[in-house]
């Protein structure tokens, strides 16, 4: 028994990451440094979309390794204040939010260098600055691939019928490369949603949504522009106290969603409405594992995933999905992402430890593109405003929303109260 028990041990530490080894000197750091170094991590980590109070808790568990002096942070969507002591004092703007996996996984991995207090503040701050300035992984063509691979990925979960595919390849090349030729031009981001709404609206009308209804096949493409994340984000911020944050995030999503719409009363405007059609047959049982793998793929190139993650990927979609489809079990279709929300974080947070595995980070943020909780809340608003829906759809959209927000935090607050315990 001891012998078994000694090769596991054995087994877990070579296929466990090393953990780095603290400076010697300790917290004595130059003040000015260090609070120079919260803020270009607190800056990039809001920039990748993190909630702002788990930024500001690991903000200040990183000062706790540099020095003694008491510190204060004030995160804020798209600003930070960093204040060390008295006389050191820091304030960022968000320059460029980013969903680029293959960044935000650079900066997570200085970010926990720090927190064992591995790096000086110096090596830090300019490491997480070169990180800010990273390019995508991929040309534009082959992200145009990628957003169109992930679209067909999404509408195999949303809405999985044969009818509909060649549908969504079409349509989500389209809305790819509206994206991609606004790049240049980030003064058109304000104008975009209601662009690409407006002319998938009118394709699919044309040509797509004789063989499915519209709505069904229109929310798949627009998932890039959906703001389903930062919805998510912000019922956590809410309901963490995080009532500046979480109400600012909370209006820019209704916000977004509303110019999203509009573009689909335009577009039905412009093209005419489609005469309510009884939905196509649906793939087998298949499908959704089928679309786990086509979502990763996708996911892996569009949003740039670090060299050698694409499995992770795959794991951490198909913890999601599998895992929102067994809460369906149990749980309505409306609650049912909470499970797959919950699953997620102590997955991400483990797997990360392995040595082949992308950053946590990494993963929970293709996984909760994976939730589409902004395809729901698109979908639900798009029939209360093509006046096939009523009130009661808002109320399903807001409880798919906080249902995985509130996944998450109590998957986050069991996985970091066990691992308190056990001195992880």
């Amino acid at each position: 028994m001891n012998d078994e028990s000694g090769m596991a041990r054995r087994l877990l530490r070579s296929i466990r990451k090393e953990i780095p080894e603290p400076l010697a000197e300790g917290q004595d750091h130059d003040d000015a440094e260090v609070a120079a170094m919260l803020r270009e991590l607190g800056i990039a980590l809001i920039e990748c979309e993190q909630p702002t109070q788990l930024v500001g808790a690991r903000l200040l568990t990183i000062a706790k390794q540099y020095t003694r002096e008491t510190v204060r942070v004030v995160v804020l969507p798209t600003a930070l204040v960093v204040q060390v002591g008295t006389v050191a004092y820091e304030v960022e703007t968000v320059v460029k939010p980013t969903t680029q996996l293959n960044l935000a996984g650079r900066i997570d991995a200085i970010a926990e260098l720090a927190e064992v207090g591995a790096i000086t503040p110096a090596d830090a701050a300019r490491e997480a600055a070169a990180a800010r300035t990273m390019q995508p992984r991929f040309g534009p063509v082959t992200t145009v691939i990628g957003y169109t691979i992930t679209t067909l990925g999404f509408g195999m979960v949303i809405n999985p019928t044969w009818a509909s595919l060649w549908g969504y390849v079409f349509l989500g090349a389209v809305v790819g490369l509206i994206l991609l030729l606004g790049r240049p031009f980030p003064t058109l981001n304000a104008v975009l949603p209601t662009v690409a709404a407006a002319l998938v609206t009118a394709l699919a009308t044309w040509f797509v949504a004789d063989n499915d209804g519209l709505l069904r096949v229109i929310s798949p493409p627009l998932v890039a522009i959906l703001p389903g994340l930062a919805l998510t984000i912000a019922a956590m911020e809410l309901a963490s106290a995080q009532v500046i944050s979480g109400a600012s995030r909370l209006i820019y999503g209704v916000a977004q969603l509303s110019l999203l719409v509009f573009g689909v009363g335009l577009g039905i405007h412009l093209a005419g409405r489609v005469a309510p059609q009884q939905p196509s047959p649906q793939m087998g049982a298949w499908s959704l594992y089928v679309a786990v793998v086509v979502i990763a793929i996708g996911l892996y190139i569009y949003l740039s995933a670090p060299r050698g993650s694409l499995l992770w990927l795959m794991a951490a979609v198909g913890v999601a999905l599998v895992g929102q489809k067994v809460g369906g079990l149990f749980l309505s279709p409306t609650h049912s992402g909470a499970v797959g929300a919950f699953l997620v974080v102590p997955f991400a947070m483990l797997g990360s430890r392995i040595k082949t595995s992308p950053p946590a980070i990494v993963m929970m943020l293709a996984a909760f593109w994976a939730l589409v909780p902004g395809a729901l809340s698109f979908e639900s608003l798009g029939e209360a405003a093509a006046g096939v829906g009523d009130i009661t759809t808002l109320g399903t959209t807001v409880a798919a929303i906080f249902s995985i927000a509130l996944g998450t935090l109590i998957g986050w607050s069991v996985f970091t109260t066990i691992k308190t315990r056990r001195g992880d």
